[in-house]
């Protein structure tokens, strides 16, 4: 399910206090959520597309936009190579599967360098706008009680300005005492590029010293930061770090952004399937109304290591978020099985049965809350709705089916 509508299947409706998350949870917080996902016993029969004439959209729109085009506007377009950014960002379960599990935001769009004070000393927001900052994202996970990571890259307008950058943010960030301590200079193994400060600090609630690393590593037009806490120690932190920085290299390697100059000419949805889909307001978070690959889309998720194995078996390759999610799987026998795991997450996370979507009887919805959420199956696509009224979120649910089915 979508953090991204806080811990997916925790809609931002039944979650207090984590307002400012909004996951997708696709998969499932329980790892059961995908066990039982065997492509083998997919059906492949495609049930009959549904009339719109059944259905009620209420004011919601039933036509498909025109092609989107192009930015436009290079402000735009750095929103739109920042999501597309996602798809080569670690995950910090990826160097260690223990840090699944939601920390803070949970995840960063950072659009302006002032959004780096998000989760860093202003100093570093500051000299990351002052050496060109582009754009960038970051994800935060942590192990409850053990240790936490948050995984960012930074864009710049080139690797000398990266290389400075990441220098000055390092000097910015050890120039910032924490309760009383100045941060101390730290290494990281294998790394010699890396500058990087550390710090203890004990959390309110907790009598145990965590070490804390915030590291910045340049790497071409980009920079790494990582944030780590760790009760294990110094050594525990910085070998989180150094796996992180091992892994993220190669995977940015792999993402071709377009041109500084040319941000307005960025394409908006280059798959079309964002032309589909219910779009979000304006006034939306900046990662919705956009369209991520499978990996992209881990970021979004309450489990990702679960929700990973659910997609794969599900040959789930792309997925809308806007005002509804969509998940693209290879077959709408598979995309039943999404759906089918999606509802099981919310139901094991005390969800109660809500009357399905009037003419979409395969549809599944649940109250949570102060909310309510839906499932259905449109096609090959697997839709996820969350909405306050029940009425509402079977009218979202009707437009989206509508959406993806016509033509």
């Amino acid at each position: 399910m979508d953090i991204s509508d806080v811990l997916r299947r925790f809609s931002k409706f039944g979650v207090a206090g984590v307002a400012a998350a909004v996951l997708v949870a696709c998969g499932g917080t329980d790892d059961s959520a995908t066990t039982e996902t065997n492509p083998a016993m997919a059906t492949t029969t495609e049930p009959p597309v549904v009339s719109p004439a059944a259905l009620d959209a209420g004011g919601y729109p039933t036509a498909r936009r025109p092609p989107l085009g192009n930015a436009g506007d290079p402000t735009i377009g750095a929103i739109v190579e920042a999501q597309r950014m996602a798809d080569h960002v670690v995950g910090p379960w990826e160097a260690d599967a223990d840090l699944s599990t939601p920390y803070l935001s949970t995840y960063y769009l950072l659009d302006t360098a002032l959004a780096l004070a998000q989760f860093a000393p202003d100093g570093v927001a500051q000299q990351a706008d002052r050496h060109g900052f582009v754009n960038g994202f970051a994800s935060a996970r942590q192990s409850t009680d053990k240790a936490v990571m948050i995984n960012a890259v930074f864009r710049f307008p080139d690797p000398a300005a990266a290389t400075a950058a990441a220098a000055d943010m390092n000097a910015a960030a050890a120039d910032q005492a924490i309760r009383g301590v100045t941060p101390a200079p730290a290494t990281i193994p294998g790394h010699p590029e890396a500058a990087a400060s550390t710090y203890p600090f004990t959390p309110h609630e907790s009598g145990r010293e965590w070490a804390v690393v915030r590291s910045f590593a340049p790497h071409g037009p980009f920079v790494f930061m990582q944030l780590v806490q760790s009760v294990d120690g110094l050594d525990a932190a910085t070998a989180l770090v150094q796996k992180a920085i091992d892994v993220q290299g190669p995977r940015i390697d792999d993402f071709d952004p377009a041109p500084v100059d040319a941000l307005a000419e960025v394409p908006l949805d280059p798959t079309g399937l964002l032309a589909k889909t219910l779009p979000a307001a304006n006034s939306a978070a900046k990662t919705k109304n956009a369209v991520y690959t499978r990996r992209g889309a881990m970021h979004f998720q309450s489990n990702p290591t679960a929700s990973k194995t659910l997609f794969t078996d599900t040959g789930v390759s792309t997925v809308a978020m806007a005002l509804t999610n969509v998940y693209e799987a290879k077959s709408p026998g598979l995309a039943s099985m999404v759906v089918g795991s999606f509802d099981k997450e919310v139901t094991a996370q005390g969800a109660t049965a809500a009357a399905a979507v009037p003419g979409l009887p395969d549809s599944r919805c649940t109250a949570r809350g102060k909310g309510f959420y839906c499932v259905a199956v449109a096609g090959r696509y697997a839709v996820e709705v969350n909405a306050e009224t029940l009425s509402d979120a079977h009218q979202q649910m009707s437009a989206q089916y509508i959406l993806l089915t016509a033509g």
